[in-house]
C-alpha cells in the first residue's frame, strides 16, 4: 500500500510541477543562510523553479525535452558572481584602439618610453592626434624608484607632436606631453604657463613655475572634462563594441553575471551606453550590466548632468543595462597621499576632501529623486566619514547610495552604513600588500592607518552587506576571479605573480569566512543594486544565474581554492560560457 501511495504521489507531482528546460545535480551552494546547500535545481524560463533534493527534482525531468546536468562529485555549483566596481571596458578599448597603450605592472621608463614611441606611430599612420595610455605602477615608479620618473622632455622626444596622457594603473596620477597640456588650456602655444593650479589636485611645476608633467586626482579630471584631453576621435563604434565582447569573455569565463562599470563616459559622453544597448537588443548581451556616469564637483550645471544621466537611461537603458549610477570623486588614493584622512600625513600633505557635505547631499537628494543612485568613491577616513553624512542628509533611504573602496574605516561608520541602508563595495583581496609597498607606506602612514586599511570582516561584524568589487585593473598583482579572491580573503595571502613566493600574511583580524566570502561576492552584489530579490543567490523565482565549477571550495585546502576553473556560467537559464568549447 505504501508503494503505491508514494507511485501515486510522485505521479501527482509530475503531474503538477512544470517541465524543467534544466535540471542540475551536484553539490550546489546557494548563498542562501536559510538554505545553504542542496543536492539539485531545476530551471524553467531563465529562472529557478525548485532548489532541494535530487527526488524532488526529478519530477520536473522529461526525456527529450530537459536537458540533465550531473555535476555530482566533480566540483560544486554556486549563483553567478557580481563586481561591484570595475573597468574592463574602458581598459580593454585602449588595446582596441589607434591612440591607445596598455602598460604592464612591472614596464619601467624605458619599457614606457618604447610603448609609446611604437603607439604614436601607430596613431599618426592612421590619423589620430591624441595617445591615452593606462596601467603604469605608481609605487616603483614614483616612489621606490624616482629615477624612474618619466619628464616632459622625455615623453615630448617620442611623441610625434601627438597629446599624450599616461594614466597610472590606479587612474589618479598621469603623465602628461607638451602638446597635452597645449590642448587642455594649461600652456598656449608659445609655450606660456596659463593655468598653474587646478583644485583638487597637484599640477606639479618645477623650480621655474613650469609643468614637469606629472598630475594627479581632479587635475586629470579637469584636463579630461574641460581640457580636451580626450576627443570624441578616440574611440568609435567598432572599438566599443570589441571592448564589450572582451570583457564580456573574460567576466563570463570566471565566473561573473554582472558588473559595475566605474567610468562609462570616460572617452565619449554616449559610445559605451550605445553599444551596450545594441548588443542586447541583437540578444548578444549576455550578463547584467550596470554603468556609472562621472561627473566633477567643480561642475556648476550639476543639475544638467543629472538630468543627462536620466536621459541616457530612458534611452539606453535595459532589463540587463541599466545607466542609472552618477559616480563621484571624494578623495584621491591613501597610498599616494591624496586620500581624504583625518590625520595629517607625515610628510606633512593635508589633502582634503573634493565634495562639501551639503553640496554631495544636495546631489544625493536631486539624484534619488529621479531615480538616479550614487557611486562615491572614498578612500580615506575622513572621506568615508563626509560622504556618509551627506548620504545620510540627502538620501531618501530606498537606492542603495554606494561608497566604492573603503580603505580607512572609523568604527563607528560601521553602524552608520547599516542603519542607513548605504551600500559598501569593497576590494577583498586589497589588504594583501607586496613588500615594496610595506616598506613605503611607514614613511608617510601612521602604523594604525597601515594595519587597519582594508577592513572586510569589520563589515560583516557590523551586519553590513558589503559587496566585492576587483576595480580592474587597478590592483594588477591580486586576483581578479572570484576563486582567487575567496582564497585572498580567507588565508590573507596570495602568490605573488612575479616572484612565484607568497605575500607577506598580513591584516589577519580582517580575513573572513567562506561562507562570507560568497556572500559578498553573490547575494551581497545583488543587494547593492537593489536586485536581491531577483539575483544573487539560488533560489526558487530568482534569475537562473549559476557557475559550475570544477572544485568545491569548501572541501579543498585554503590554499588550493585560487586554482578552481569554471567549467561553464549561466545567465538567465542559459549557457553563455562553456570551458569545453575555448
Amino acid at each position: 500500500m505504501k508503494k503505491i501511495i508514494f507511485a501515486i504521489a510522485i505521479l501527482f507531482a509530475v503531474s503538477c510541477n512544470k517541465v524543467a528546460d534544466t535540471v542540475v545535480f551536484g553539490t550546489i551552494r546557494t548563498a542562501e543562510e536559510s538554505n545553504p546547500v542542496v543536492e539539485a535545481i531545476a530551471i524553467k524560463d531563465g529562472k529557478f523553479i525548485y532548489a532541494g533534493d535530487r527526488a524532488g527534482a526529478e519530477t520536473y525531468i522529461k526525456d527529450g525535452v530537459t536537458e540533465v546536468i550531473d555535476h555530482t562529485g566533480k566540483g560544486m555549483v554556486m549563483p553567478g558572481c557580481f563586481d561591484g566596481h570595475a573597468h574592463y571596458m574602458m581598459t580593454i578599448s585602449l588595446a582596441n584602439m589607434k591612440g591607445g597603450v596598455l602598460f604592464a605592472h612591472e614596464d619601467g621608463k624605458a619599457e614606457i618610453l618604447k610603448k609609446v614611441d611604437a603607439a604614436t606611430l601607430e596613431a599618426v599612420n592612421a590619423g589620430k592626434h591624441c595617445l591615452m595610455g593606462f596601467g603604469w605602477d605608481f609605487y616603483s615608479i614614483m616612489i621606490a624608484s624616482p629615477e624612474n620618473r618619466i619628464s616632459l622632455a622625455e615623453l615630448d622626444a617620442v611623441s610625434r607632436g601627438v597629446s599624450v596622457a599616461l594614466f597610472d594603473s590606479g587612474g589618479h596620477n598621469m603623465f602628461c606631453n607638451s602638446e597635452c597640456f597645449r590642448r587642455c588650456g594649461i600652456i598656449d602655444d608659445k609655450g606660456n604657463v596659463l593655468i598653474n593650479k587646478i583644485e583638487g589636485g597637484r599640477l606639479e611645476l618645477d623650480g621655474n613655475g613650469y609643468p614637469t608633467g606629472f598630475v594627479d586626482e581632479r587635475v586629470t579630471g579637469y584636463m579630461t572634462r574641460m581640457g580636451g584631453l580626450i576627443p570624441d576621435e578616440i574611440i568609435d563604434e567598432e572599438v566599443s563594441s570589441i571592448a564589450l565582447e572582451k570583457s564580456q569573455e573574460l567576466l563570463l569565463s570566471t565566473g561573473y553575471v554582472s558588473y559595475m562599470e566605474g567610468w562609462s563616459n570616460a572617452y565619449h559622453p554616449t559610445k559605451f551606453y550605445e553599444v551596450a544597448n545594441h548588443f542586447d537588443k541583437e540578444c548578444r548581451l549576455n550578463l547584467l550590466l550596470s554603468m556609472s556616469y562621472e561627473v566633477e564637483p567643480w561642475q556648476k550645471d550639476m543639475s544638467d548632468q543629472i538630468d543627462s544621466l536620466v536621459s541616457l537611461r530612458e534611452k539606453y537603458g535595459t532589463s540587463h543595462v541599466r545607466p542609472e549610477y552618477l559616480k563621484v570623486f571624494m578623495d584621491g588614493v591613501v597610498e599616494s597621499t591624496t586620500g581624504s584622512m583625518y590625520k595629517p600625513y607625515k610628510n606633512g600633505i593635508e589633502y582634503g576632501s573634493h565634495w562639501p557635505v551639503d553640496r554631495l547631499a544636495d546631489v544625493t537628494r536631486e539624484c534619488n529623486s529621479k531615480g538616479i543612485t550614487v557611486h562615491t568613491h572614498t578612500m580615506g577616513d575622513k572621506a568615508i566619514a563626509e560622504v556618509t553624512d551627506a548620504y545620510i542628509k540627502g538620501g531618501d533611504g530606498v537606492h542603495r547610495n554606494c561608497l566604492v573602496h573603503l580603505r580607512n574605516v572609523r568604527k563607528e561608520d560601521f553602524q552608520r552604513f547599516a542603519e542607513n541602508n548605504i551600500a559598501c563595495t569593497a576590494g577583498m583581496t586589497w589588504h594583501v600588500m607586496d613588500e615594496l609597498t610595506l616598506a613605503v607606506l611607514p614613511d608617510y602612514l601612521d602604523e594604525d592607518y597601515i594595519l587597519h586599511g582594508y577592513p572586510i570582516k569589520s563589515f560583516f561584524d557590523a551586519g553590513v552587506k558589503v559587496s566585492s568589487h576587483t576595480d580592474y585593473p587597478a590592483n594588477g598583482i591580486c586576483p581578479q576571479d572570484p576563486f582567487g579572491i575567496m582564497e585572498v580573503a580567507v588565508t590573507g595571502q596570495m602568490i605573488y605573480p612575479y616572484t612565484g613566493e607568497p605575500t607577506p600574511e598580513f591584516d589577519t583580524e580582517e580575513l573572513i569566512t567562506l561562507e562570507q566570502a560568497l556572500q559578498a561576492l553573490t547575494i551581497n552584489g545583488a543587494w547593492q543594486l537593489g536586485l536581491e530579490n531577483e539575483r544573487g543567490s539560488i533560489k526558487v523565482g530568482k534569475f537562473a544565474d549559476f557557475v559550475l565549477a570544477d572544485k568545491d571550495v569548501f572541501d579543498c585546502p585554503v590554499t588550493d581554492i585560487h586554482s578552481t576553473k569554471v567549467v561553464s556560467t549561466w545567465f538567465e537559464g542559459k549557457k553563455v560560457y562553456d570551458s569545453s568549447l575555448q
